[in-house]
């Protein structure tokens, strides 16, 4: 019976695991719909004034920055030829401390996404699939 009971659970998680992984697949369009190219709106929104319209380290806000913000342009160039995308969400979300998104003057996104949806569904997760548009689109920049 015990035998049972643990493949039933396993199911049971697996069940899950799938159903989440629907969710972030699915979720993002119907979050987003109707926007041309999400990442790249959401880009603009929060990062383009400081890392510039092209994420070339160039945005309006740049020049009054103490810490020069990356160039998001050449981040696969510096992975090896790899577009280190779970640690461009990890630096947007907050997980990953960036010295300019440490700084009290500079909002951590995750934090910021998960505030801006607070009281409706799945905060967290609508919060990290606005990370992963932006990451992205990020992607899209690389030379």
């Amino acid at each position: 019976m015990a035998e049972h009971d643990a493949q039933s659970m396993k199911r049971g998680i697996l069940s899950s695991a799938i159903v989440w992984g629907i969710l972030l697949l699915a979720f993002p369009l119907a979050v987003l719909a109707g926007e041309p190219d999400p990442g790249r709106e959401l880009y603009l929104k929060y990062c383009a004034s400081c890392h510039g319209k092209d994420g070339r380290s160039d945005g309006p806000v740049s020049p009054y920055l103490q810490v020069k913000p990356t160039d998001l342009t050449r981040l696969k160039k510096e992975n090896r030829g790899i577009y280190p995308l779970g640690k461009v969400m990890s630096s947007i979300d907050g997980t990953h401390d960036v010295r300019g998104h440490g700084d009290a003057k500079m909002p951590v996104w995750g934090e910021v996404f998960e505030k801006e949806v607070e009281g409706k569904k799945y905060p967290t997760l609508t919060s990290l699939l606005k990370v992963k548009v932006i990451a992205e689109y990020i992607s899209t920049l690389q030379r």
